[in-house]
């Protein structure tokens, strides 16, 4: 079976910190949850500490064989696609281009972050990120002739000498959805 623990979500996917009196444990980074799929079927009743050692090193050797540990909160089918994608698990994932060139205080022309045959409508709206100090914070507005260039716009502005300096776009990619929505916080 596989087991998984559903943390408790906000409407935009992400991750609920625990209330006060739950899971004191939790470190500054919030529970973590795990989907874990057994080659064969354990008996095990809710609420149980789980814990997975790795037999498979050497027990002479001076390693810790303990690969993780954590209470069983609710058992799934993997194969309940339903089930499944009410976990909302994701991938974090990103892209990187770079500035080709800087139209004025306030728009540049990026490339880099797609093929030329990529459907640049699909990103219009999406944040990305500029190399440097500061970090200005622009906005995708469109593309730019047919080669897999775009627009950004940067409402705080943007350094003249931008050129040539990389752009990072950072986006959440759902599993089970099969619409392949990106996702932006």
């Amino acid at each position: 079976p596989e087991l998984h623990a559903p943390p408790k979500l906000d409407k935009g996917g992400g991750v609920k910190k625990p209330e006060e009196g739950e899971e004191e444990a939790a470190q500054s980074t919030g529970p973590q949850y795990a989907v874990i799929t057994f080659e064969s079927p354990v008996t095990c009743p809710l609420d149980s500490l789980l814990i997975g050692s790795r037999f498979d090193t050497d027990i002479h050797t001076n390693t810790c064989r303990l690969a993780f540990h954590g209470r069983l909160v609710q058992p799934i089918d993997p194969k309940d696609v339903k089930a499944m994608s009410a976990l909302h698990m994701f991938k974090l994932k990103s892209k990187e281009g770079a500035i080709d060139r800087v139209n004025d205080a306030y728009t540049a022309i990026g490339k880099g972050l797609f093929k030329k045959e990529t459907d640049i409508n699909l990103f219009i709206g999406m944040k990305v990120k500029l190399e440097g100090e500061v970090g200005e914070i622009g906005t995708i507005q469109g593309s730019f002739g047919k080669s897999g260039k775009y627009k950004i716009s940067f409402p705080n502005g943007i350094p003249l000498d931008a050129a040539n300096r990389r752009i990072t776009m950072h986006f959440k990619r759902f599993v089970f959805d099969k619409t392949k929505k990106m996702i932006q916080t």
